[in-house]
């Protein structure tokens, strides 16, 4: 097959770790969980210190150093901002949980550049996270849950 000399190969191309899977991997590590961490029911997640992130945790996990190319990821990939409520400032998406990494390879990135869908989640937009059941968190006493990279559920 042809390789793509020089150009960014879509997500079938195999080389790069997507962002969410990346965004996953940093929400489970526990040395940033004062920086951006899951919210107890682990269904969204809040960016806790906008500062420690920009400067130590963006360009190690994803080679950026802009706050707003990271919002812009998480738009793309079709992350909805909350605006009320207990998880004010978060962002969910329904294939983004806690403990279930194995979901983030069926996020899909838009590739739309002018059209402007963007999600805004009110008051009655956002599901009540309080009410579902809370996700555990992926242990290593459990490694289906966390090899995350050898299979696709």
């Amino acid at each position: 097959g042809a390789t793509g000399a020089g150009k960014k190969k879509g997500p079938r191309g195999g080389v790069v770790t997507p962002f969410t899977v990346l965004l996953h991997s940093l929400l489970e590590n526990k040395e940033y969980k004062h920086v951006i961490s899951w919210q107890p029911h682990g269904r969204c997640f809040i960016l806790r210190n906008p500062k420690v992130f920009v400067d130590e945790v963006m360009q190690k996990y994803f080679n950026q150093t802009k706050l707003t190319s990271f919002k812009r990821q998480l738009n793309l990939y079709g992350f909805t901002r909350i605006f009320s409520g207990s998880d004010k400032g978060g962002y969910y998406h329904e294939l983004f949980l806690r403990g279930k990494p194995h979901l983030c390879k069926r996020i899909i990135r838009t590739r739309v550049k002018g059209a402007r869908t963007k999600t805004v989640a009110g008051r009655e937009g956002v599901p009540n996270f309080y009410k579902m059941p809370a996700l555990a968190e992926a242990s290593p006493q459990n490694p289906q849950e966390t090899s995350s990279l050898k299979e696709a559920s």
